[in-house]
């Protein structure tokens, strides 16, 4: 089974949509964290499903809601880089 695997900017990332998440819907911010990380679990076992970047050292993006995964294959999987919200991944 392939695995995703978080850098600590993703880690980040991920601790900053749970808090804004949490803000309004404390108990909606955990379930969105397991959409999230289902999501990477899905790319790292099929790692083609996003667009290719190439103008971001072929970095990979995977839209998710308002938010984009940006990560690199790796022979276990993926390397998941960041997760923006759309309106910051310009």
């Amino acid at each position: 089974m392939a695995t995703a695997r978080f850098t600590p900017l993703a880690r980040s990332d991920l601790k900053e949509i749970r808090d804004f998440i949490s803000r309004d819907k404390p108990g909606v911010a955990s379930q969105y964290m397991a959409v999230l990380k289902q999501r990477c679990e899905l790319l790292a076992n099929s790692p083609g499903l996003g667009i290719q970047r190439y103008e971001y050292c072929s970095l990979y993006k995977f839209p998710v809601d308002s938010y984009l995964i940006f990560y690199r294959p790796s022979r276990t999987g993926i390397d998941v880089i960041r997760i923006l919200h759309g309106s910051r991944a310009s």
